[in-house]
């Protein structure tokens, strides 16, 4: 366990450029703890071509000290919730760009109030238009009632409440009842987010109500994809394609 926010920023092969293109893709996917470097570095460069791949938000990553990202020329910040010998577990952030800060919290309850807490991870990235955008990569608490599901959502909404531009809160929520769905919409109307529309399929559900989403503002989803990687991970990843708004 870690008993405090711990920021990784891993060693960069390439320097990253200094803003996100017009029209990027993100990201999204709890990875699992998975081993497999080479084949998550496939799936990375491919979704580069397709998608124009410019922000990764992965939960549950493996992270060893010293150790550059897979993509080269992508900037990596990591906060760690869990750490094992040189590795560390928890939220990342990688990005084409470099991001102008990077913050990492821990959430206050614990998992079943003796485990580990969850962390999530708080970045502003340059627009091609100069606008900044408020990144939010969250792995929401799992086993706890669902009052201290609230309060934690309550902290993250007073981070994010001054900023004006564009945003994008991600990640694996554990939204699994009807009540920590409620307080979600709650979250999300008061930061006027909207949310991308996931039915398509492939989105992981426990109890009929999705543990993964993407909300966002002041930017256009292009298009969306749910690819199905089941021998990657037990979540599939998402992939969006955005661009600014007029």
């Amino acid at each position: 366990m870690i008993g405090s926010p711990t920021l990784i920023h891993c060693p960069e092969k390439r320097r990253p450029g200094l803003h996100l293109s017009r029209e990027f893709g993100l990201l999204c996917w709890n990875v699992n703890k998975r081993r497999g470097n080479a084949q998550y570095r496939r799936l990375f460069e491919r979704w580069q071509r397709e998608w124009g791949l410019e922000l990764l938000c992965l939960q549950e990553a493996r992270v060893r000290r010293g150790a550059p990202f897979l993509l080269e020329g992508f900037a990596c910040y990591a906060a760690a919730n869990l750490r094992s010998a040189r590795r560390y577990y928890g939220v990342l952030n990688a990005s084409a760009s470099r991001p102008l800060d990077s913050e990492a919290f821990l959430s206050e309850g614990r998992e079943g109030f003796i485990g580990p807490r969850k962390s999530f991870l708080l970045q502003r990235h340059r627009l091609a238009s100069g606008a900044t955008l408020l990144l939010l990569n969250v792995h929401g608490i799992n086993f706890r009632e669902n009052g201290q599901y609230d309060r934690e959502l309550e902290r993250m909404r007073e981070l994010l409440r001054s900023h004006e531009g564009p945003m994008i809160v991600t990640g694996d929520f554990n939204g699994w009842n009807l009540g920590r769905q409620r307080h979600l919409q709650r979250f999300a109307k008061v930061l006027k987010l909207k949310r991308l529309d996931l039915s398509v399929g492939g989105v992981k559900h426990f109890w009929g109500h999705p543990l993964d989403m993407i909300l966002y503002r002041a930017l256009d989803p292009r298009r969306f994809d749910v690819p199905l990687l089941p021998a990657l991970s037990d979540h599939n990843p998402i992939l969006v394609e955005f661009t600014e708004t007029d």
